[in-house]
């Protein structure tokens, strides 16, 4: 259709790569901007493996409450690997990094993505307590009207200054004493080759006996249990190992 600009989301654009018909170029395509999930290194490399041709890949982030989009990250020749950052503020929106005493944080320095922009949303409806705690007044400036959206997303500032993205903090689980992000764990996943999708989840089949479950959607029928295994050990330690691994085809 000769379609020049499409904004999408992650998971419908992997539904496409699925079958992909050899006489589809996309090469009118100019701009594709993903939004509303995780942006992976996998996803990027898949699509522009089918669509040479096809235009530039931009990261966008933003949450409901501020209107949508507030962050982009355009993303580069050499991808970054796992997830890809969600980079700098538009115009007329800062993107801050905050830590619980709600001082700015450093750089690699973990905390919550806060977003300060007058476009946004005046609140929610009928959940007062919800409104005190998401929109709170700009510690650093004497305005009313300066509002700072906290977005329940953990984030760092990277060397540049851009932003990365990982996960929610409202998602952590305690095992064994230890707070673990399920998604810093599908982060590592999705770089296997072989894997599609993945959702790490923490299961309480007895009470007080939390394990971590993975389940893995593969594209390849010879994806084995042990060949995980070993790939996550590589890079994560023995805490944030699953304890199962249910692969789906």
């Amino acid at each position: 259709e000769q379609i020049s600009l499409l904004h999408t989301v992650p998971t419908l654009a992997q539904s496409w790569l699925t079958d992909v018909s050899p006489t589809v170029s996309l090469r009118k395509l100019r701009w594709v901007f993903f939004a509303g999930e995780p942006l992976t290194e996998t996803l990027i490399c898949r699509w522009r493996k089918a669509f040479p041709e096809a235009g530039k890949i931009v990261n966008l982030y933003g949450p409901t409450e501020t209107t949508l989009a507030k962050c982009f990250y355009e993303i580069p020749d050499n991808v970054l690997s796992g997830v890809q950052p969600i980079g700098f503020s538009l115009p007329e929106s800062q993107a801050l990094i905050l830590a619980e005493d709600s001082q700015m944080c450093g750089i690699g320095e973990l905390g919550e993505i806060v977003l300060r922009t007058p476009f946004r949303s005046l609140g929610y409806v009928n959940a007062s307590q919800e409104n005190q705690k998401r929109f709170v007044k700009n510690y650093f400036g004497n305005d009313e009207e300066d509002l700072l959206y906290y977005t329940g997303d953990r984030g760092r500032y990277r060397p540049d200054g851009s932003l990365d993205i990982l996960g929610r903090i409202d998602y952590q689980v305690k095992i064994n004493g230890i707070r673990i992000e399920p998604e810093e764990i599908e982060t590592v996943l999705v770089q296997y080759p072989a894997v599609q999708q993945t959702v790490v989840i923490a299961r309480e089949d007895k009470i007080g006996n939390k394990r971590l479950i993975a389940y893995v959607v593969s594209e390849d029928d010879s994806l084995s249990r042990s060949q995980l295994k070993e790939f996550l050990r590589q890079q994560l330690p023995n805490y944030m190992m699953p304890k199962e691994f249910i692969i789906l085809k």
